[in-house]
């Protein structure tokens, strides 16, 4: 088909013309190219009757539009001229996409539409094939999409492109007859049903040639009149108003998508700039150790700590608290790099680097440090602390005995050693050497191990506290005795830690032969202390007031031979407690009045030749008696004594002489002895008693007394009753 066909432009008749437009169907076309099918589709076009300028309309659907972006495949038939484009018109279709028809949005002129046509005939089929294909290929891509509108879609495309094809002869004929033809409306919008291309008259200009070479574009949207002329009375071109706001719309997206990618070209070469300046630099807000690293590299901030490192200082405390400065030109110390800032660089995130600009980075590293062995050994040398004079010698731990006290007992302790003050030299120097290259801002020399001088022993070795703990064993009992007296006496660790010895070796041992002796020793004190047999006493008496009384056996006698093998057990089990010591003589009672005679006794005046009886105090009897001869020398002792025991109706017997008689024998009803034979009893043969009698006829020692006092005296008696005989 070819642009003559279809339509007379000239129709003037009142009668309406129907003519037979023949066009591909869509689908088929993208399927098969620009080859002509077989099948066709009949559209029935009505001319409008001659003078009328009412528009003709034909209902397109848009859909096929914004499927493919090609509103319609290009219009053939066996006759149909191929559509009037430029070189550079079919030029898209080499490039993938579907051939759109020219855009520029004026009329094709009719030299341009012979020039197209003849270029489709002079053998340029294969770039139009190419133009085929890819409509074909856009076709096939949406082809599901076009499927869903089934076969009324494609009708009413194909009735679209009739009618604007009809409206092309139209005003072709009008412009050779001069009569006003009708154009497609491009202000219509194609998606609204019922609504198609609207056609408009056009009035062509005066002088101008209304050929034959008009041609309507295929793409649906630029809507060009072709006439040969120009269009109008202005004699200028016609272009269609959807065109120029297709071309606004097209170039503001142009510059919107040109400005995004600058924009975002912009942003990914900052990012791309600071992701790698972030893998080489410290970011802003980077402080080492207090160093304001910010933008330096791993380079530059070594160089940071190696100029910092001429300024180090390391300050060395001594035993007492003394601290010296050693400064790194003393020693010759030198920054160390040992990776740690190549290590802190490397933990920097540079994926999201911008991060950096709104918070700090601080971190803490360990820097090392080297130094010179003689330089340091030198400025070590130079302090005061390593002077000879300076320096104390340590002591060893010791044992020694500390005294007790009231409360407590003396027991050996451990002194510990005395640390002195003398340095090692080589440990002092390896340990301050290592401080300086940890970079470290203090040492202390206590903390170098042996760095000074140790004692060879020391309070918490094993051997001083078990040889400790062996010589509180050996004194660790602890008897305390209650005297008589109210005193008391102890043996203790105080008492005898002086038993012990030295052997050879200088070592407190304990000898069994000088441990008895002393323990001895220390009973004979303890009966010195607590014995009151015939010692002095301040006696009360009845007719001549205070006097001083000795002599006798009353009172307390301690049994050394018992208490020693009591001691000798406690020793051996580390006894401790307090006690009586064991007494051979204990007095009648504990009393302390009349110095420990008490308040109940028997008092005989040898000098008054009387005798009183006193219990509790209180006077029980009293008699005059007769006591022994002093002129045959059988005098009645004095002293303090006891009774010893007491009978009734007993033989006195004298001692026996050689002939084996005894010098006497005397029955007694009361008898009550106090010292070695001598006592209390009746003597029933004499007549008087008292003054001078016992001189020259008295007794053999023994207090004779009437019946009757005799028998009281032996109603108040008790066994170990004190007996005071005084002169």
């Amino acid at each position: 088909m070819n642009e003559n066909d279809g339509i007379n432009a000239g129709g003037g008749s009142e009668a309406e013309e129907a003519k037979t437009i023949r066009l591909p169907q869509p689908d088929e076309a993208a399927a098969s190219g620009l080859k002509q099918q077989d099948e066709m589709k009949t559209i029935v076009l009505r001319q409008p009757a001659a003078g009328t300028e009412k528009p003709f309309t034909e209902t397109v659907p848009d859909r096929a539009a914004e499927d493919t972006g090609n509103p319609f495949p290009a219009a053939e038939s066996e006759k149909a001229a191929k559509p009037a484009e430029s070189e550079k018109a079919a030029e898209p279709a080499e490039s993938g996409k579907a051939v759109k028809p020219a855009e520029s949005g004026k009329a094709v002129k009719p030299a341009e539409s012979e020039k197209a046509v003849k270029a489709a005939e002079s053998g340029k089929a294969a770039r139009l094939a190419e133009s085929g294909e890819a409509a074909k290929r856009t076709e096939s891509e949406n082809a599901s999409s076009r499927a869903d509108q089934g076969k009324d879609t494609a009708d009413a495309v194909g009735t679209g492109i009739a009618a604007n094809a009809e409206s092309v002869e139209n005003a072709q004929s009008a412009a050779r007859q001069g009569s006003p033809a009708m154009v497609p409306n491009p202000s219509q919008d194609a998606a609204r049903p019922p609504q198609g291309n609207t056609l408009y008259p056009v009035n062509a200009g005066p002088g101008e040639n209304g050929g034959n070479g008009g041609n309507y574009g295929n793409d649906g949207n630029s809507g060009n009149s072709g006439n040969s002329g120009n269009y109008g009375n202005d004699g200028n071109k016609g272009k269609s108003g959807n065109n120029e706001n297709s071309g606004a719309r097209k170039n503001g997206r142009i510059a919107f998508l040109v400005s995004m990618f600058l924009i975002i070209a912009i942003l990914g070469g900052i990012y791309a700039y600071g992701y790698k300046y972030c893998g080489t630099h410290f970011m802003p807000g980077t402080q080492i150790n207090g160093y304001d690293c910010s933008g330096k590299t791993e380079e530059e901030a070594e160089a940071v700590f190696a100029e910092a490192a001429k300024e180090y200082v390391l300050n060395v405390r001594f035993r007492g608290g003394n601290t010296e400065i050693v400064h790194a030109q003393d020693i010759g110390f030198e920054y160390k790099p040992d990776g740690s800032i190549a290590a802190l660089l490397q933990q920097q995130d540079c994926l999201v680097w911008p991060k950096y600009f709104f918070e700090d980075s601080l971190y803490e590293i360990k820097p090392g440090g080297t130094y010179d062995d003689e330089k340091l050994t030198a400025a070590l040398q130079m302090l005061p602390e390593l002077q000879e004079e300076n320096m104390e010698k340590p002591r060893d731990a010791y044992i020694e005995f500390q005294d007790g006290n009231e409360k407590e007992d003396g027991k050996f302790v451990i002194i510990p050693e005395t640390a002195g003050t003398t340095i090692d030299l080589v440990q002092l120097e390896a340990g301050v050497g290592d401080a300086a290259a940890r970079y470290s801002d203090l040492v202390d020399a206590e903390e170098i191990g042996g760095a000074y001088v140790e004692a060879s022993m020391k309070a918490d070795n094993a051997k001083i506290i078990a040889r400790c703990a062996d010589l509180n064993d050996l004194v660790g009992a602890s008897i305390t005795y209650e005297l008589p007296s109210g005193d008391t006496m102890r043996l203790n660790a105080d008492v005898t830690k002086d038993w012990l010895v030295k052997d050879d070796s200088g070592k407190l041992v304990k000898d069994e032969e000088v441990w008895d002796e002393k323990l001895w020793e220390f009973l004979d004190q303890l009966a010195y202390n607590t014995n009151t047999i015939g010692s002095e006493r301040q006696f009360k008496s009845t007719l001549r007031g205070t006097i001083t009384v000795s002599g006798g056996d009353y009172g307390y006698m301690v049994n050394q031979i018992t208490e020693h093998d009591k001691l000798v057990k406690d020793f051996a089990e580390k006894t401790k407690e307090t006690r009586k010591p064991d007494y051979y003589i204990t007095p009648y009672n504990d009393e302390k009045e009349n110095d420990g005679i008490g308040t109940t006794y028997i008092e005989v005046d040898l000098s008054a030749q009387h005798i009183w009886c006193y219990v509790g105090g209180e006077l029980k009897m009293e008699s005059d008696c007769v006591s022994g001869d002093v002129t045959t020398d059988h005098g009645t002792p004095t002293g303090v004594f006891g009774i010893m025991f007491m009978l009734r109706d007993t033989t006195l017997r004298g001692v026996m002489q050689s002939n084996g008689k005894y010098e006497y024998e005397t029955k007694v009803g009361y008898w009550m002895p106090f010292y070695n034979g001598c006592g209390f009893h009746d003597a029933w043969w004499r007549s008087a008693f008292g003054g001078t009698i016992y001189q020259g006829n008295g007794s053999h020692g023994c207090v004779n007394l009437p019946v009757d006092a005799a028998a009281a005296l032996y109603s108040y008696c008790e066994d170990k009753m004190p007996v005071v005989v005084y002169w």
